[in-house]
């Protein structure tokens, strides 16, 4: 066989002479795509082996010559780097196969004998044909990586050694190089660079790049697997199989789902096909993949009632359903019976899907003959349901576990927010413990002054505004040092509008710094049975939201507090002039994690620790919104037994 070799590099040229000359073949070299045009003209050869960056003319210039298409000879493309629009089009521009630098001298003979056949079959005189690789039809979940970052999940149609044929989901691009990562047998997942060679409405196909040895011996054994003796249990197996890998893959529920009906339709020889699982409720079915329905019996099952109709009975019995002539069956759904003698179904079979002894949904299959399914192929569907089961409880138990991570992630959040509010908070009442002997230390030191007299009036007027400002800033430090570090719990007699005052006195700067004005209106009511360190700490929860609720608020700025006698019990209403609680939200304020606000500025643990405390207390604690804006939140304590 001769072979055009077009290298620049010479030591390249060398290796690849002796290759050739070992294999018996006769090789010839050109060093550029001019020299390299001359030999195709006067001598052609039998195959050609091609670097893509040469000086002058590049190789992807070679192969767009009509010299190098008349003479069709197979072009084995070699580049240490190209890009992807340049894969894609030296083999849309009828290149044999691409190889990238370094190459394997072994995988380079390979590549020769597939593209032209081997030197022992080849005639001297004679250009050998092209060997045509095996293709089987096979379906294997294959999930396409473009090199931006956009993918897709899609099934195989058919597939051999050099490249697979994809059935794609609507609306999927075709990228021009990407990664396919092939789920096979074991199940071992093989990504395979690939380049897009077509693409149509539904179906695209990819010829492999490069494919490494190991890989292609998978690729081979799965195109050409071994013979089987009991050739009838094989597709079985398969069908399991599929089903059993897409499960066990952690697919989606709808994909492992198609690709069950996908198995079944190549084995049992049915026309039609559908799956419906219980809906969320459990009052219907619900229509989750089919293959082959027309518009009237997808619109028919759709929906489909329980214990009505041969599925919707399978559904509730677990029995399955065989019969010979599926439209004159009485049990037959009447609304279906129309669209079934239109399709012209005969034979029908629906098996339940269950899951340790629980039906979820049933499988059924239909074809044009009056034969019913045999023994056999009931088996191989009872199989394929029972793994089916199995894959949607391990779904439902993922996405559970899903679930309760991503919640005990957002608790151990939270958590570590309080831990550091709490570390926080204990800084602060220690460092108002230490600034409270310096405040003690001026006030007495300016009693000092005035009591010894002789200063004029201007003197005496300034010192009494240090004075008492510094009794003031002393006031708010013993009233944060009550909050932060309350006393033991114990429940007492507690003037509820006395505690109130004093947490109002530690929010009077943050209230003037946001421009909202307080109102009380105290009733004086009977004393309370309760812990009065728990009580200051839900009255600063609440009127820490009332703040939040107005300082971002355009209108009025108020917050009224209130106390009276509610019955038996007192009752503490504080109400702010805000946006108001949205109805959707109302029911879940009290919930633990649960906040309206900005990621960083709450933990939505204020108003669930305030339910706690008030439930503790025998009382109530409830919110309502006022429809012209603006939040009440009420609190309802025992009075003193």
């Amino acid at each position: 066989m001769r072979v055009l070799v077009v290298e620049d590099e010479p030591t390249l040229c060398d290796v690849y002479e002796d290759f050739l000359h070992e294999r018996g073949h006769e090789a010839v070299v050109a060093r550029t795509a001019e020299a390299a045009i001359a030999t195709l003209e006067q001598h052609p050869p039998d195959a050609v082996i091609l670097d893509i960056h040469l000086p002058g003319m590049s190789g992807l210039d070679l192969l767009r010559l009509r010299v190098t298409h008349e003479l069709g000879v197979p072009v084995i493309v070699i580049s240490g780097y190209v890009s992807e629009a340049q894969a894609r089009e030296c083999l849309a521009l009828g290149a044999s196969q691409f190889m990238g630098k370094p190459v394997s001298l072994d995988r380079l003979g390979r590549a020769l004998d597939s593209v032209v056949g081997s030197s022992e079959t080849a005639d001297a005189a004679e250009r050998p044909e092209r060997r045509s690789e095996r293709r089987v039809s096979v379906t294997l979940p294959v999930h396409v990586v473009a090199s931006d970052g956009r993918e897709w999940t899609g099934r195989s149609v058919d597939l051999s050694v050099s490249g697979i044929r994809l059935r794609v989901p609507a609306g999927a691009d075709t990228p021009d190089v990407a990664t396919l990562r092939l789920t096979l047998a074991e199940p071992v997942y093989l990504a395979v660079p690939s380049v897009a060679v077509r693409a149509g409405s539904d179906e695209h196909a990819y010829k492999f790049l490069d494919l490494s040895d190991e890989q292609r011996a998978q690729l081979s054994a799965l195109v050409d697997p071994p013979r089987a003796t009991a050739t009838d249990v094989a597709p079985h197996l398969r069908i399991v199989q599929a089903i059993a890998e897409a499960a066990s893959a952690g697919l989606e529920v709808e994909h492992t789902l198609a690709i069950a009906l996908d198995a079944l339709t190549h084995v049992t020889g049915h026309e039609i096909s559908s799956l419906h699982l219980f809906s969320d409720d459990g009052r219907m079915l619900v229509l989750r993949g089919e293959r082959g329905l027309s518009p009237a019996l997808r619109d028919v099952n759709q929906t489909l009632p329980l214990g009505e109709g041969l599925i919707g009975k399978v559904a509730v019995t677990g029995e399955p359903r065989n019969v010979a002539d599926v439209s004159a069956d009485p049990e037959l759904l009447p609304a279906a019976r129309d669209a079934v003698v239109a399709a012209g179904i005969g034979a029908f079979l629906s098996m339940p899907i269950k899951s340790r002894g629980r039906v979820l949904g049933a499988v059924s299959l239909g074809r044009r003959s009056r034969r019913m399914f045999t023994p056999a192929e009931m088996a191989v569907v009872d199989a394929s349901a029972h793994q089916l089961g199995l894959a949607l409880e391990n779904a439902r138990l993922a996405a559970e576990a899903r679930q309760r991570l991503a919640a005990l992630k957002t608790a151990e959040a939270q958590l570590a927010a309080t831990a550091r509010l709490s570390t926080i908070g204990q800084l602060a009442a220690g460092l108002a413990h230490e600034v409270s002997s310096p405040l003690g230390a001026i006030l007495g030191q300016i009693e000092l002054v005035l009591m010894r007299g002789g200063h004029s009036e201007d003197t005496r007027q300034r010192l009494g505004v240090v004075m008492e400002e510094t009794t003031r800033a002393s006031r708010l430090l013993q009233s944060l040092l009550h909050v932060a570090r309350p006393d033991p719990p114990a429940r007492a007699a507690c003037a509820l509008e006395q505690e109130v005052s004093l947490v109002l006195s530690l929010m009077a700067p943050q209230f003037r710094r946001d421009g909202i004005d307080v109102v009380t209106e105290f009733g004086a009511p009977p004393a309370v049975w309760a812990d009065a360190a728990q009580i200051r700490q839900v009255a600063l929860n609440l009127l820490h939201n009332a703040d939040h609720a107005m300082a971002r608020h355009r209108g009025p700025r108020v917050v009224t507090v209130r106390t009276r006698l509610a019955g038996d019990r007192v009752r503490l209403e504080i109400a702010d002039t805000g946006p108001g609680i949205p109805a959707e939200t109302l029911p879940r304020i009290f919930e633990a994690f649960f906040t309206t606000k900005p990621s960083g500025e709450g933990t939505g643990l204020g108003l669930w620790v305030s339910a706690g405390i008030i439930a503790a207390h025998e009382g109530r604690i409830w919110a309502e919104s006022r429809p012209g804006g603006g939040a009440t939140l009420i609190v309802e304590l025992p009075t003193v037994p």
